[in-house]
């Protein structure tokens, strides 16, 4: 018994083994495994432009660096001496923030293509991770040399950004563990923005850089594998862009930070406002847990496309998500920028909409299914209860509860015991039921 149960215990881990060395194998950094696609599709350069706005962001912030003074009483002082003072400065701090929005811009859009042309098949699901930790890196990377202009845009858009953590105390297992008012001090290395968060924020900007840089060049070395596989000529098309775009739209100054007047609406930097608005809408506790669950989410979804179609529309449940994703990036964005949001109007409007998108796709998928392998009208009904009305009742009740706030622990059990009822009824039709009246019709067919 003991020896079958260490073969079994053999074969699981040279199982598994197996499947994280076939999804190593498969990553894709900057689609160094795309060469050929890239010769005719543009899509597929998505990833050497990014490496290419990455470089241009690291060259142009070395030189920002050698007159950069990285102090609450002289930042914005060596911001205006590089803007005003220094030759061809404001043309190299421009080509720094408009390359930095570059990479996120590219870093965005090549998501975006991984999962409408599911570039995550066959086992390549790492490559979801990889491209989202890329726009994070870019995004928390601005976030952190927003600051560093130690204006009063950035300042406040900072207090806000630090103060999210602290609302973890209010989850109650995590609470008596302090994690986030520990986290928020960690951040600002203190209770308050001043010169310790300007230092910190320093390092955190040059971090996100510098680790990146070595793990990049160290896996292309192992691997020898080209970073950037655009032709260079075609290549100073974007790096003239990012320079036009320095010289024509300088990069805006603002006014000195001023702890005691507030600006209202606090706005970060463009790729940050659709998620300043979306928290809004929401508790803090709430808002806070969703800006991990939504990252979460993204990560794990391409595990859960086990089918082997590639096409877009025969995956309608990724292209709702995909459209929800866009669409709600856009209009938050705007309605943050035209300070016209209504926090009593439009919170039931974006949930509902939310919902039938994705309903829309639960159904379509469900239709898609059953024309390519219809069953037995009984069979269809239960299947339509299983995958369709349950999924739908639990996305329905959980959706705007939890937007709204479980906030004590009694009602996140009764929402957890009213979503295990559709729940159940779902599994035991998927597990058990369907299996014994699926069965002798297959065996007929055979």
């Amino acid at each position: 018994m003991i020896d079958k149960l260490k073969e079994i215990g053999k074969q699981q881990f040279e199982t598994s083994k197996k499947w994280v060395l076939d999804h190593i194998n498969n990553i894709d950094i900057f689609d160094e495994h795309y060469v050929d696609k890239a010769k005719t599709n543009p899509w597929y350069t998505l990833g050497s432009l990014v490496w290419l706005f990455w470089m241009i962001t690291i060259i142009s912030g070395c030189v920002l660096m050698a007159i950069y003074i990285p102090s609450i009483n002289e930042a914005y002082d060596s911001i205006v001496k590089i803007q005003f003072q220094i030759p061809f400065g404001a043309i190299i701090r421009g080509v720094h923030k408009y390359g930095a929005d570059a990479v996120i811009i590219a870093a965005t859009i090549r998501l975006y293509r991984i999962f409408i042309a599911c570039d995550y098949k066959p086992n390549r699901e790492f490559n979801v991770a990889i491209a989202l930790l890329t726009l994070l890196l870019g995004m928390y990377s601005g976030l952190t040399g927003y600051l560093l202009i130690w204006n009063q845009r950035a300042f406040w858009a900072t207090k806000v950004f630090a103060t999210f953590p602290t609302y973890v105390e209010s989850f109650y297992l995590l609470g008596p563990t302090h994690v986030g008012i520990n986290t928020s001090q960690i951040l600002l290395g203190g209770s308050s923005i001043g010169q310790a968060t300007m230092t910190r924020f320093y390092s955190f900007h040059t971090a996100f850089t510098l680790i990146p840089l070595i793990i990049v060049e160290l896996y292309f070395y192992r691997n020898g594998l080209k970073r950037f596989n655009i032709p260079w000529k075609l290549a100073l098309i974007p790096i003239f862009m990012v320079f036009i775009t320095a010289i024509v739209l300088p990069a805006q100054i603002g006014h000195r930070a001023d702890p005691s007047v507030t600006p209202l609406p606090i706005l970060s930097d463009w790729y940050f406002l659709a998620l300043y608005q979306f928290l809004k809408y929401m508790e803090p506790v709430w808002a806070t847990a969703l800006t991990v669950l939504i990252p979460a989410t993204v990560v794990v979804l391409p595990f859960l496309d086990l089918g082997s179609e590639t096409r877009i529309l025969k995956r309608p449940i990724f292209l709702m998500v995909t459209i929800m994703g866009f669409i709600q990036f856009l209009v938050f964005s705007g309605l943050i920028i035209m300070n016209i949001a209504n926090i009593h109007r439009d919170p039931p409007i974006w949930r509902a909409g939310t919902w039938i998108l994705i309903a829309v796709g639960v159904v379509w998928q469900y239709i898609n299914q059953k024309t390519e392998r219809p069953e037995k009208l009984f069979v269809a009904i239960g299947d339509f209860i299983a995958y369709v009305v349950c999924p739908l009742f639990v996305l329905y009740w959980v959706f705007p509860t939890l937007l709204n706030g479980w906030i004590t622990l009694k009602q996140q059990l009764e929402g957890v015991g009213i979503c295990m009822i559709p729940a159940v009824i779902a599994y035991t039709w998927h597990l058990l039921i369907r299996k014994k009246l699926v069965k002798p019709q297959e065996a007929v067919l055979a």
